[in-house]
C-alpha cells in the first residue's frame, strides 16, 4: 500500500473535456508499470479542482496537496489501513467471490466500490 494523491475531474488547466483520475503515487519504483491495474482506497478529500493561471501555480498546489496528504496519512486513524488484509491481498479470492454482484462504477470487473 502506497500513499497517493489524486485528482478526479476535468483538469481545467489542460482544458480536458473528459473527466479522469490522475494518480500521483508518493513512492519511487525501479521499473515503469504504466498501464497496470491499481486498486485505490480513497481516505480523504483535500481540495476542489481549480483552473490555474500557470503551470507553476498548479505544481505548487500539488506539492502542498502532497504535504497535506503526508501529514494526514501519518495520523493514527489512517495508519490502521496499512494492515488491512483485503488491501494486502490476503483475502483477495474470497473477497472477490463475496462481492461479485456488488460492483459499482465501471463494468467488466474494473471498478469496485467498497462501503462497509
Amino acid at each position: 500500500m502506497y500513499p497517493t494523491v489524486l485528482s478526479i475531474g476535468y483538469n481545467p488547466y489542460y482544458k480536458n473535456t473528459q473527466r479522469s483520475i490522475e494518480i500521483h503515487i508518493l513512492a519511487n519504483f525501479a521499473k515503469d508499470f504504466y498501464g497496470a491495474t491499481l486498486s485505490l482506497v480513497i481516505l480523504g478529500f483535500i481540495r476542489p479542482e481549480y483552473d490555474y493561471v500557470s503551470k507553476d501555480a498548479l505544481v505548487e498546489d500539488i506539492r502542498e496537496d502532497i504535504r497535506v496528504a503526508q501529514r494526514s496519512l501519518a495520523r493514527e486513524a489512517y495508519v490502521g489501513w496499512k494492515g488491512d488484509g483485503w488491501l494486502k491481498g490476503e483475502e483477495e479470492q474470497e473477497a472477490w467471490e463475496r462481492r461479485k454482484g456488488e460492483q459499482v462504477g465501471q463494468k467488466d470487473s474494473v471498478g469496485m466500490c467498497q462501503m462497509e
